[in-house]
């Protein structure tokens, strides 16, 4: 009986340490592409899973991997954080799943670049090109009065420290 019931305790041990066999492949995506080679020379991915932490580095191409993973919910980091984002949530690993995720990233806000320069990255010109303005805006016309010409495309009320600064109505970009 005590025969069994070790072979019954090592059979679930053994089959536990089996089921543990999701994988996550990621690659983070250089939003400043100058600041590729200095994210892969600093920069960690932190993976939490039933809070336990395991990290990993980013190699030369910025791809990680973490492999045997648990089936359960997953939260992913990076260290340093990049810019204004802090957390990437997964959601739930199933069993023997494979994902595949990109995570935008950069060590520095991409739209400061712009803040005095408006030309349109795509077209490089300036006639098409307007302020984004942020916070509530409210526009007041007198009745019988017909509405002005937007000069300005609203960014909305939420900001984030790194936000465009300016719209290409021709390209329709932000930047």
């Amino acid at each position: 009986m005590r025969k069994t019931f070790s072979i019954i305790l090592m059979f679930i041990g053994i089959s536990f340490c089996l089921a543990q066999n999701g994988v996550i492949n990621g690659k983070i995506v250089a939003e400043i592409p100058e600041e590729a080679e200095l994210i892969a020379e600093n920069t960690k991915v932190i993976l939490e899973i039933n809070g336990i932490e395991k990290t990993t580095v980013v190699d030369k191409n910025l791809n990680f991997s973490f492999h045997n993973l648990e089936s359960d919910s997953i939260r992913i980091r990076t260290e340093p954080h990049s810019y204004m984002r802090q957390l990437t949530i997964i959601g739930f690993l199933k069993p023997n799943e494979t994902v595949e995720i990109k995570i935008p990233y950069s060590l520095s806000c991409k739209y400061d670049q712009s803040k005095e320069n408006k030309t349109c990255p795509i077209c490089k010109k300036q006639d098409q090109v307007i302020p984004i303005s942020y916070g509530l805006i409210a526009e007041i016309t007198k009745k019988g009065e017909e509405k002005k010409d937007k000069v300005y495309k609203s960014g909305g009320c939420v900001t984030t420290g790194c936000d465009p600064n300016w719209y290409c109505k021709r390209d329709e970009i932000n930047f």
